[in-house]
């Protein structure tokens, strides 16, 4: 349905905007007294305290105004704007006061996500949602408001999803970094190949269902690309006599090295990040390019000069785009990023599958090359979306093609068939092969006995906050003695640079009940003890975690 957005003057003299299809006239704000409306939206919402409250429809800014000069938002943890039309420009006056307050966000739905949802509910763990749109909007397009609202709910479902993923690797995200500590020294640092394929062409290999279309293609133009492999692809790649130049990894997981490497003769170059499978690293005969992953607070301890991606990878496939563009690669071609179920299949014929990839079934619809909708999952929903984020970041002088016909469509790539593709010769481009060296003695075992001390200083913390419980009454001078007894935990440096950064979402909501604890003139005995039950609740699941990582069989020999 198309539609106009325009301005007219309210009576009170400022400024609306009048939306206009060819069945209905609606004003986003009030024709009398946007001001006079905006303070009755506030009434409505002034019971809710210590939420975060995600607001639809910001109009001419009146509600922004009013909110920043009424008591109603020190109540609430934040607010996020959402406005459905891109129409709609905000003023300076409104973009200098949503930067002066840290209570305040402003989206539009064009650059709104699931992975934009996900990050606020993250920040705000365990704070009350609450979800409030202009009824002005809900009369003008009901159908942007819908979309809009179905974003949030993809985005509570990415943010369970990020949370599963989680708690399967707690243990892993910290044991394959210690266990990488190995490998390190016998790697090159990323950051020592910065622009050396200035001007080159690359492939970036994937393993979605299109990937059996173009093998020929890949086997007639070995010479002409430099191939970067996911590492799913790499058996069938192999299988058809294709050696990429370089393969990726990033998965901590047992499964990935069972399924993908295990038992392949691969000698090019294996590009990984420190939370890889440290067993990938072990069985590799080529050489090794390191980075470490945004997301890994341990090998820091030991090398500090790494080079890290700023926005972290949740597939291989954008971490090998990342790789890809530092290198210097200015024309990039896609073969197998489908990022879809095409034909009801995640994986190419002659890809390995582990159980977990078995009857997948559509979840969400995303349109494809040919412009018809193909069904994905959420998971490839969120690698799509977090892939089209990365290219828009990507200066305008790269230009990404996809080859996949019948995948998803990704935004700012051109789809282009095999057979228009003109073959040239690459480079072969030496370079520095200089190894890491590193930047601490600190051993992995003086690491494990820091997190050990760490255990039984939590432990001994919460003896004592049992002694209140137990009893059922804690007064002031009692909760002197419990600060200062977190005090001594907190100054252990391995607590906050290692083990918060895991389980984030499980610490998140223990230490937002904190942060986010209604403010009294004065605390009774029911309230501190309601602190110290949770407080007690925080060192029992870091004592726990840190049990579980120094009992796992894969860290014995460093003990």
């Amino acid at each position: 349905m198309t539609y106009q957005i325009y301005k007219e003057q309210a009576d009170s003299g400022q400024p609306i905007y009048i939306y206009e299809n060819n069945e209905i006239k609606v004003p986003l704000n009030s024709r009398y007294s946007p001001e006079k409306e905006a303070q009755r939206f506030l009434k409505k919402i002034c019971n809710i305290k210590r939420h975060f409250v995600i607001l639809i429809g910001f109009g001419n800014g009146s509600l922004l105004n009013c909110l920043v000069e009424s008591n109603v938002l020190e109540q609430n943890v934040h607010y996020f704007f959402i406005e459905p039309f891109s129409e709609i420009e905000l003023s300076s006056k409104h973009c200098s006061l949503i930067k002066e307050h840290n209570k305040l966000s402003f989206v539009k739905f064009a650059d709104f996500s699931a992975m934009t949802v996900a990050k606020y509910l993250s920040k705000f763990s365990s704070v009350p949602v609450s979800i409030h749109v202009h009824p002005n909007y809900l009369k003008a397009n009901q159908s942007m408001i819908k979309d809009c609202l179905k974003v949030i709910q993809e985005g509570i479902e990415t943010k369970q999803i990020f949370n599963n993923t989680e708690m399967q690797f707690a243990l892993d995200w910290i044991i394959e970094p210690l266990k990488n500590t190995e490998h390190i020294p016998n790697s090159i640092n990323l950051k020592k190949l910065k622009g050396k394929f200035q001007g080159e062409r690359a492939i970036l290999i994937a393993a979605g269902p299109s990937l059996q279309d173009d093998i020929d293609f890949l086997k007639k133009n070995q010479n002409s690309f430099h191939l970067f492999s996911v590492g799913s692809a790499l058996r069938a790649l192999l299988t058809n006599g294709i050696n990429p130049d370089y393969t990726l990894s990033i998965d901590a997981s047992d499964r990935n090295f069972e399924t993908h490497f295990k038992g392949l003769n691969y000698n090019g170059t294996l590009v990984y990040e420190t939370m890889s499978n440290s067993k990938i690293q072990d069985g590799h005969s080529g050489s090794l390019i390191v980075s470490k992953s945004s997301a890994d607070h341990v090998t820091s301890q030991f090398f500090n000069d790494l080079f890290t991606f700023s926005q972290s990878s949740p597939s291989v496939a954008v971490y090998a785009l990342q790789v890809i563009v530092y290198l210097g690669f200015s024309e990039i071609y896609l073969v197998g990023q489908d990022l879809a179920l095409v034909n009801g299949n995640y994986y190419s014929e002659g890809i390995k599958h582990h159980e977990g990839m078995t009857d997948l079934k559509n979840e969400l619809w995303v349109k494809n090359n040919e412009g018809d909708l193909v069904g994905t999952t959420r998971s490839l929903k969120i690698f799509l979306d977090t892939f089209e984020a990365l290219i828009k970041t990507l200066p305008e002088s790269i230009t990404i093609y996809n080859l996949s016909r019948y995948g998803a469509k990704i935004e700012g790539t051109t789809y282009i068939s095999s057979n228009m593709i003109e073959p040239s010769h690459k480079k072969t481009n030496m370079f520095d092969k200089n190894t890491v060296h590193p930047s601490s003695s600190l051993t992995v075992t003086d690491f494990l006995e820091k997190l050990d001390l760490l255990r039984k200083e939590v432990n001994e913390a919460s003896r004592k906050l049992n002694r209140y419980i137990s009893v059922g009454l804690v007064s002031s001078v009692d909760m002197k003695k419990v600060v200062k007894g977190f005090h001594k935990v907190t100054k252990h440096k391995i607590l906050e640079e290692v083990i918060l950064s895991r389980l984030t979402f499980m610490f998140d909501n223990i230490i937002n009940k904190f942060v986010y604890f209604d403010e009294k003139a004065k605390y009774i005995s029911d309230d501190l003890l309601l602190l110290v039950n949770e407080l007690n609740h925080f060192y029992e699941l870091i004592e726990k975690y840190i049990n579980s990582l120094l009992v796992d069989e894969r860290i014995t020999k460093y003990k």
